[in-house]
């Protein structure tokens, strides 16, 4: 659940957001065709990657941010980041809503999965548990596709916008990683569990 509600405690400073790193699974033969990670351009794709800022300077609410994409033999893993920019305590519960949108911003036929096991199993999700943020503090999810293109009779999906609703009453946000999203012809996306972000 997201809400707010109590006093602010003092805001920590702002830091780099965590790298998950990925163990790839067996793939089938075919795993590379398709198109390939990085194809997507146009003026709404960002010119690089770029960890998150955590800036709340002129912003209200939640800021919600990509990491870099991290491409490995078809399996994509993204850091989503998002920062308490409002005052009082921000509390999250489990899993983000995920939509992939085209460039329209119109969804696409994909599941949005809560747990990254149907996708990979080298990635540790923390299930589903209480995180309380404080004003300018950040939790994470990893967000993790493939590009498998095994359906020839239908064009790979390529979409450049990822809609993200951190839990039950919060507001929907848009991000727009670098690269888009190429998740082929697999239709299915996944998430860990919402973490409190720790600076190192």
């Amino acid at each position: 659940m997201a809400g707010q509600g109590g006093a602010p405690p003092t805001p920590s400073g702002p830091g780099p957001a965590p790298s998950y790193g990925v163990t790839p699974d067996t793939l089938p033969p075919d795993a590379s065709d398709g198109p390939r990670y990085g194809d997507l351009t146009g003026p709404e794709v960002p010119e690089r990657p770029a960890e998150a800022s955590r800036d709340c300077r002129g912003k209200k609410g939640v800021l919600v941010e990509p990491g870099p994409v991290d491409a490995a033999m078809g399996l994509r893993a993204m850091t989503v980041t998002l920062t308490h920019c409002g005052t009082g305590t921000y509390r999250l519960n489990g899993y983000p809503d995920l939509r992939v949108l085209d460039a329209d911003r119109e969804p696409l036929d994909v599941r949005g999965l809560k747990g990254t096991d149907e996708i990979t199993t080298g990635m540790r999700d923390p299930g589903p548990h209480p995180v309380a943020l404080a004003p300018r503090q950040s939790a994470t999810v990893a967000v993790v596709w493939r590009n498998t293109y095994t359906d020839t009779t239908n064009p790979a999906v390529h979409a450049p916008h990822l809609r993200v609703v951190a839990g039950p009453g919060a507001p929907a946000r848009t991000v727009t990683p670098h690269g888009g999203i190429d998740l082929g012809s697999t239709g299915r996306i996944a998430t860990t569990a919402w973490t409190k972000f720790t600076p190192a």
